[in-house]
């Protein structure tokens, strides 16, 4: 494991930009993952005990953030495929930064509300996934798996340095503090990575993969060949994809949202959760770069499918667990998954190419937003009605169980014609 971290650091000493570029999106990562993909559980409780709202009505207040930004992606992803991932990208770290700013600024749960249905919710998932992935699906092909499973380097660090940081600035003052202070490390991680980063390697001379420049008078679009959004749209893998995404991402939200929360009902204070999700994630990082190398050599979409049921088994040992260290080992499994988003934006690009990618993925995203706002409203509402998350979290290994036979069906599928596709 150690072995394939030292490469991808040696690769990023050589002249090819494109390691450089993930470099640089690990601060982005960090910053959107650690804030807002997992540190928004830890928001939870102490909104309810400072503004006197039930589990259900923060389960609603995350999720309908999700929402937004799902249905928002394929406008933004478009933005990106007509300006470029990187200017999207600066104005998303601006304006989450500020929805921060206007959260901890709040005085009551209709600002709450606004901040994370306006700025936050426009702009979290471009800061977290979706400007990285644009640009690193623009910089490789044949090693698409492995550079889009390498940033997720940061979305680890991101955890294992904010979730924890943010706990404690909550534990130890209040929610508003840790609100400011997340608006402070949206910019310092986010600012200045973008800021050096470049939209595609044919605006420094290069190719993807660092392959040899065009000969003169070659035509660099010559490699940018895809399939248009609307043509991907007519693909039983697109579908495949979709479905996948739905199922996962509503396993994910409805967990991740929860986290703290779950943590609580069995008995851990929010403290420990938030240690156990630092170390789990570590943990998946590191099984992130794994499963990136096996892709590439194998099929993202196989490699997911197993990472998919893994997780599953983890929820249902966290459910079915007695025992905090059983606990700790449910966790551990279910960071597998944190690989799963890397993996399925590699199965996009790899099977749509680079014309209308962000368009694409975009689209991906607001077909699973179903999932994403639903399954987290749904544990919120169940655990009002049971004062138990036994059963959403039964429900959660459903989803996991489903997201694997969707990746199983997508591997049989051919991947579609991306170098001289037309409508």
């Amino acid at each position: 494991m150690m072995a394939i971290f030292s490469t991808a650091l040696n690769r990023a000493r050589t002249s090819f930009y494109g390691w450089r570029m993930i470099g640089l999106m690990l601060g982005p990562r960090a910053a959107g993952t650690g804030i807002f993909i997992v540190g928004s559980t830890l928001f939870i409780i102490p909104l309810e005990e400072s503004l006197g709202i039930n589990r259900g009505v923060t389960s609603v207040l995350f999720a309908l953030s999700g929402l937004v930004g799902g249905l928002s992606a394929p406008l933004s992803g478009a933005l990106m495929d007509r300006y470029g991932p990187r200017k999207v990208l600066l104005v998303s770290v601006a304006v989450l930064a500020l929805g921060y700013v206007l959260f901890a600024l709040s005085p009551n749960i209709v600002v709450v509300f606004i901040a994370f249905l306006v700025p936050i919710g426009l702009t979290s998932l471009n800061v977290a996934f979706n400007g990285s992935s644009g640009l690193i699906n623009n910089w490789f092909d044949r090693l698409k798996a492995t550079a889009m499973t390498t940033m997720q380097v940061g979305s680890g660090l991101g955890v294992l340095v904010l979730v924890p940081a943010l706990a404690l600035i909550i534990n130890a003052w209040d929610w508003r503090v840790a609100a400011f202070a997340a608006a402070a490390a949206v910019l310092l991680l986010g600012f200045p990575a973008t800021w050096a980063s470049r939209d595609t390697p044919e605006e420094m001379g290069l190719l993807p993969d660092g392959a040899p420049a065009p000969a003169a008078g070659a035509h660099p679009a010559a490699h940018d060949g895809g399939l248009s959004a609307r043509a991907a749209m007519r693909t039983p893998t697109f579908w495949l994809i979709t479905g996948a995404a739905f199922c996962f991402g509503g396993a994910t939200a409805g967990l991740g949202i929860h986290f703290v929360p779950i943590m609580d009902w069995k008995g851990i204070d929010a403290v420990t959760a938030a240690f156990i999700l630092t170390v789990s994630t570590a943990f998946g990082a590191s099984v992130a770069l794994v499963a990136g190398r096996l892709a590439d050599r194998f099929s993202p979409s196989l490699v997911a499918g197993i990472v998919a049921l893994t997780a599953g088994f983890g929820v249902l040992v966290i459910n079915v667990a007695e025992q905090t260290a059983a606990i700790w080992a449910g966790a551990v499994l279910v960071s597998a998954s944190y690989s799963l988003y890397s993996l399925l934006w590699a199965s996009v690009g790899r099977a749509f190419g680079r014309r209308a990618y962000s368009t694409i993925r975009g689209s991906v995203m607001a077909g699973s937003i179903g999932g994403t706002t639903g399954a987290p409203i749904l544990a919120g509402f169940l655990f009002e009605r049971t004062d138990s998350y036994g059963l959403a979290l039964w429900i959660i290994v459903g989803l996991w169980v489903g997201a694997a036979a969707f990746l199983a069906v997508s591997t049989r599928r051919r991947p579609a014609q991306v170098v001289t596709a037309s409508e």
